[in-house]
């Protein structure tokens, strides 16, 4: 309930409104709101100084995605354009067309031209020309639509089952009743207030399938490019709708999402099928990383909040907490050769040792907050506050 306002506050406003009118000057009623998916990303000189959210690369082309949908893109091999946003180091991107004003959260290349994104809102961007521009693919009302359905039939389901017992029997139900019920209730609730669950990873087998997750154990799948997509939460053990964070995948079909309390979720055949990894971590893991033996065999990095890292070797029964060099957050990490470089908030680089117990730190010097890497080459891109910078890949 709002509160009303005080007497003084009147006068003073019915004493603007006054000067105003004397000044032959009308007040004009608030503009109508315009939905943010429905608004182009303003092209702006200082986009490459906004806050950027994420990074990848392809080949020698970087990408970063941010705030109020600015995404900029940059190509290492050629040379800096004359017109663009200049970066804090001085280099010059070129700024996207993209469709929405929203914060995206995470980008992906499919191939060398097709490339994906995801954000607030629920929203999924598609670019058939290597980032340059973008079209809106998915997003959050459809996203609701398929939640609610899928919550419906489910609690339908569940209904039709608990009716078809005896009396003396139906109490044996009653919690996956009231449970079914709440998802129902939960999913009707979050449509009604509109397109707000964010998307915060995705990750591609090839041009049409690929996969994109989110807040409340959202994990939609897609088999023609982004035409249409597929709920798939049931196929997961997220009975609490627990949020996905990042999502990994691979050629031989295997796939992790790195959630909340501690969790990570595993499929071997491109997300047929999934089992829950509890890692005895309560708290939020980012991403994983992996790496591979001479004989194809995983080691899984499991990475996330205050400097926390797990590790699974090939054939473990459980996980093992490395001790880290910092407990700044871990944003992002890639596989290098035989080895994992992680990054944490402050921008600090930490590095497994050869034999992929240890960690190291590589590089000590802090900068503006980070949210991402990407490697082009031999140099690091880094997106966080202020917009994408570089450093040397440490040696």
């Amino acid at each position: 309930m709002k509160k009303p306002l005080k007497p003084a506050l009147i006068r003073r406003a019915c004493g603007v409104g006054a000067v105003l009118l004397a000044l032959g000057l009308t007040v004009q009623p608030a503009q109508a709101f315009k939905d943010p998916m429905d608004i182009p990303a303003i092209v702006a000189p200082k986009a490459a100084k906004a806050l950027m959210l994420n990074v990848t690369s392809r080949g020698n082309v970087a990408v970063v995605v941010g705030e109020r949908g600015i995404v900029l893109r940059r190509d290492f091999s050629a040379p800096e354009p004359k017109d663009g946003a200049k970066d804090q180091d001085g280099h010059v991107w070129t700024q996207a067309k993209v469709p929405v004003s929203i914060n995206m959260t995470a980008i992906e290349f499919a191939s060398d031209s097709v490339a994906y994104m995801a954000g607030h809102d629920g929203v999924v961007l598609k670019s058939t020309d290597a980032g340059a521009s973008w079209t809106r693919v998915f997003d959050g009302n459809k996203a609701n639509a398929q939640v609610v359905a899928a919550a419906k039939a489910k609690y339908d389901a569940v209904q039709a089952r608990y009716d078809a017992l005896p009396a003396a029997q139906q109490s044996k139900m009653d919690a996956e009743l009231e449970a079914a019920q709440f998802a129902l209730e939960d999913a009707e609730a979050g449509a009604r207030f509109g397109p707000a669950r964010p998307m915060l990873g995705l990750w591609f087998r090839n041009e049409n399938q690929g996969w994109v997750v989110g807040s409340y154990g959202q994990i939609f799948e897609t088999t023609d490019g982004g035409a249409n997509w597929k709920l798939i939460a049931d196929r997961l053990n997220n009975p609490d709708f627990r949020h996905y964070n990042g999502i990994y995948g691979d050629d031989t079909g295997l796939l992790l999402i790195a959630g909340e309390a501690g969790r990570i979720y595993r499929s071997n055949n491109f997300g047929q099928t999934w089992e829950r990894l509890d890692t005895g971590y309560n708290g939020h893991f980012y991403g994983t990383a992996v790496l591979r033996s001479s004989t194809g065999e995983p080691t899984i990095y499991a990475y996330g909040f205050s400097g926390n890292v797990y590790r699974m070797g090939p054939g473990a029964a459980g996980w093992w907490k490395m001790q880290s060099p910092t407990k700044e957050s871990f944003v992002q990490a890639i596989a290098q050769g035989n080895s994992v470089l992680l990054v944490d908030q402050k921008g600090r680089l930490v590095k497994t040792d050869p034999t992929g117990t240890q960690l190291t730190m590589v590089m000590n010097k802090e900068g503006k907050p980070v949210t991402g890497m990407a490697l082009v080459g031999k140099t690091l891109v880094l997106s966080g506050q202020g917009g994408p910078r570089t450093v040397d890949l440490p040696q």
